[in-house]
């Protein structure tokens, strides 16, 4: 898949990926605003695109703003925060018809770019400030968010041993921020928020359609030349020693406990087709190493999976597990990563990862949500990989690699979320 890159100005970045086979009804249009994660600003920042998604000077109101979607042939219109590596990714995003579909050949996504233009840039304001109303809003929408991560015992164990993990870097903050920063917030912090991204984001904007992707960005690129700019920058730390192991339990009302063990590569330079297969063979697959061995042939785990996050270099190894087995399931899940880190897997196995992999990549396409994903995911790198491209990279990768990659991983924490003896509220948590 071909897809066109250009940067009319510095850290702005236009991807149009064009559906030449007419394979989508629809157009999408994503805007992309790159922050540093930061405790003292990610509250604030966070509440900013749900609060620009609400109006617009043109659109001041919800009845107003839902009929000119409706004009536009039913637009949606959504907004997101999520990390990036250590960047806080604020989403503005935007799907609609595709022009070649239209009655009298409108031009519907550059409409909707000059829509949803006008609604970063010209948000309403009270007394140059945020409405009241809509800040309250949103401030209740987002702590029911933050709040209920609880729910997720096994997202929630993830998140507190990242925490652990990271402790003191960008990665640990959680994009939506804090419960108590969101509530001590006042218009006037979202406000000058808000205007800090303006000033000091690096954007990539994403469209996906038959269209042209320059005409559709051009409004936005035509508004951040007006600002006088000062992007910032977006390193990311990594850890290449274990100095200190850190590890952390607490209990609630779970019926099934959950550990997870953080990981780090102690490699200088991440070699991430090998990484991406090592991972997924020893815990990505449904016929991984600790799949296969930990859950199924010894029954000590619920579930028991692994992930790595090339951007950070830090991985993850969750399950969930039984507390009285929580040291047999440890000690089998180190021997297991001991194995891979001697070669003992078979070509087979090997060569079913990758193909299972290749196969992942070669489907991202199917959708535009997980195409669209797939390079905001990359908004980090200077320089982007198609799914295609990923894929051939993996064809190339050696057995010596997948064994250097594993050898680099490090066990750095160990997060335990353990049964209180209290009755659950919903039964048996098993995912």
């Amino acid at each position: 898949m071909s897809i066109t890159v250009f940067e009319p100005a510095k850290a702005i970045r236009v991807i149009t990926i064009p559906d030449t086979a007419g394979r989508f009804k629809t157009a999408g249009l994503t805007v992309q605003l790159l922050m540093p994660l930061s405790e003292e600003t990610a509250a604030a920042q966070a509440l900013v695109p749900f609060l620009l998604r609400r109006a617009c000077r043109a659109f001041p109101d919800f009845p107003a703003l839902k009929r000119e979607l409706d004009r536009l042939y039913g637009a949606r219109l959504t907004a997101a925060v999520r990390r990036v590596g250590e960047a806080q990714g604020l989403y503005l995003q935007m799907t609609c018809l595709d022009d070649r579909f239209a009655l009298n050949g409108e031009a519907v996504a550059a409409q909707c770019a000059a829509l949803l233009c006008e609604m970063l840039f010209q948000p309403v304001l009270q007394d140059g400030v945020f409405r009241h109303d809509d800040m309250e809003e949103e401030r209740r929408c987002l702590l029911e968010t933050i709040r209920s991560e609880i729910n997720n015992k096994r997202g929630y164990a993830r998140t507190r041993c990242t925490e652990l993990l990271c402790e003191g870097e960008p990665y640990a903050v959680r994009a939506a921020g804090t419960e108590e920063a969101v509530t001590a917030l006042t218009a006037a912090d979202v406000t000058a928020a808000w205007e800090r991204v303006l000033r000091t984001a690096r954007v990539q904007i994403i469209y996906h359609g038959n269209g042209d992707g320059r005409a559709v960005a051009a409004p936005f690129v035509e508004r951040f030349c007006t600002i006088d700019r000062t992007p910032c920058d977006l390193p990311i730390t990594r850890r290449t020693a274990v100095d200190t192991r850190r590890d952390g339990e607490e209990s609630m009302a779970v019926a099934q406990g959950k550990m997870v063990l953080g990981l780090i590569s102690t490699a200088e330079n991440i070699d991430v087709p090998a990484h991406r297969i090592a991972s997924a063979l020893f815990g990505g697959t449904a016929f991984s190493m600790l799949f296969r061995t930990v859950r199924e042939q010894l029954s000590l785990c619920y579930y028991c999976a692994s992930s790595f996050d090339r951007l950070k270099g830090v991985g993850m190894i969750d399950s969930g597990v039984e507390a009285e087995k929580v040291p047999v399931a440890r000690a089998e899940i180190e021997r297991q990563l001991d194995l891979l880190k001697a070669g003992e897997f078979s070509d087979d196995d090997l060569e079913n990862t990758r193909r299972y992999l290749v196969s992942q990549y070669r489907t991202v396409g199917d959708l535009q949500s997980t195409l669209a994903g797939w390079y905001d995911g990359q908004a980090l790198d200077n320089t982007l990989q198609t799914p295609e491209d990923a894929a051939e990279a993996l064809l190339s990768v050696t057995r010596e690699r997948v064994i250097a990659a594993a050898q680099s991983w490090e066990i750095a924490c160990e997060f335990r979320l353990m049964p209180n003896g209290e009755a659950e509220e919903g039964g048996e948590d098993s995912e």
